[in-house]
């Protein structure tokens, strides 16, 4: 399997095998489709297998929303101020602190486990769960992801979706964990946002879904 690159989609099987459709909730797989110009990366596309769906791969991520959405502005915040609420680059433990204080989670038992951040923004929390060592999908509905994946691209177990909460890309049961901390208030109607995040959890996995 390829590393993450600047232009090309991180093919890790594990990550591909929990995508799924968000239309028809079938697998997805992967075509390249070459472009018209040796100086041109070759576009790709993940297709749905009845092949009635196809969602594009930009910047190396697999967007599964519309270009233009309600998260614009949230989009244009987070990019504009990238790293403001980064630990790692403001040198105070804030974020960090908020996300063992509100998870109650253990760090250890997170190593190797896979985390679903609902609302990543520019990735203040993905980052303390990749410092865990969790494999953290970092999902946002806006062009947020574009500065998660610039702030965050380093960490190998990092893969950053733009996707919808009301249609999850994932298969149910996909993750360890999942947490949406700041978010859901934001959401147009946020009973049916909370209710999204709770089937996305193993049987027996950990799941908080913060509104503040």
């Amino acid at each position: 399997m390829s590393s993450l690159q600047e232009n090309s989609f991180n093919l890790n099987r594990e990550f591909v095998e929990r995508l799924r459709c968000p239309k028809s909730g079938s697998r997805l797989r992967l075509v390249e489709k070459e472009s018209s110009s040796k100086n041109e990366v070759s576009d790709q596309l993940l297709v749905s297998e009845d092949g009635l769906h196809s969602y594009p791969i930009q910047k190396g991520i697999p967007r599964f929303v519309p270009e233009s959405n309600y998260a614009d502005n949230f989009g244009m915040q987070w990019n504009h101020f990238a790293k403001t609420q980064l630990d790692s680059h403001s040198g105070h433990p804030i974020s960090s602190e908020r996300f063992w204080n509100a998870t109650g989670w253990d760090a250890a038992e997170m190593k190797n486990k896979w985390v679903l951040d609902a609302g990543c923004g520019s990735g203040r929390f993905a980052e303390v769960a990749l410092c865990s060592g969790a494999h953290v999908v970092a999902l946002d509905y806006s062009t947020a992801v574009d500065a998660c994946w610039a702030n965050l691209k380093h960490h190998s177990r990092l893969f950053v979706v733009q996707g919808d909460i009301y249609a999850l890309p994932f298969a149910p049961e996909s993750f360890d964990y999942v947490y949406s901390l700041g978010v859901l208030q934001h959401t147009p109607e946020v009973a049916r946002a909370f209710a999204a995040l709770p089937p996305m959890v193993v049987g027996g996995g950990a799941t908080l879904c913060g509104l503040l």
